[in-house]
């Protein structure tokens, strides 16, 4: 089934529609995720901070090659999707909150503290309007990290 069908059937099966104040939009281009992961240049022995991971498009992928993915997700119905989704999968998490207000350096450790990783890698899909407040957040969070940004146009 192509992306496209699958998205256009979780919506109609959940009975929800992108919720544009959110700045939502999801994922429907394989080329997209594959550039994504791609680029992201995951090991199996990598933690992935997801953000926004909406019907979980993206995170389906990070999972088969990461060691541990985080999903921080604002939209309660898209968690409920998530959880139901990713139920069987002991490598995600799914966290519920705003980026911009969780303890994303506690969050971390708090991971290390459980298993060992190589390294720590967000990943996402953002709207532009949330990228700059984001980004400024992950360098004020993780003071001391070495961050590597890609862009995928």
């Amino acid at each position: 089934m192509s992306l496209y069908n699958e998205t256009i059937q979780i919506m109609k099966k959940n009975n929800i529609h992108a919720n544009k104040h959110l700045g939502q939009n999801f994922l429907i281009d394989e080329n997209i995720v594959n550039k994504i992961i791609e680029s992201s240049n995951i090991s199996d022995s990598d933690l992935i901070i997801e953000i926004g991971p909406g019907l979980g498009t993206l995170t389906n992928e990070l999972i088969k090659c990461a060691k541990k993915v985080i999903a921080i997700e604002l939209d309660l119905k898209m968690i409920n999707i998530l959880n139901s989704r990713f139920v069987n999968d002991k490598n995600v998490e799914i966290v519920h909150g705003d980026v911009l207000k969780l303890d994303l350096k506690h969050l971390i450790e708090t991971s290390f503290k459980t298993a060992a990783f190589k390294s720590v890698k967000v990943v996402a899909n953002l709207p532009y309007y949330i990228t700059t407040p984001i980004i400024m957040k992950l360098l004020e969070d993780v003071v001391g990290a070495t961050w590597h940004a890609t862009r995928i146009e």
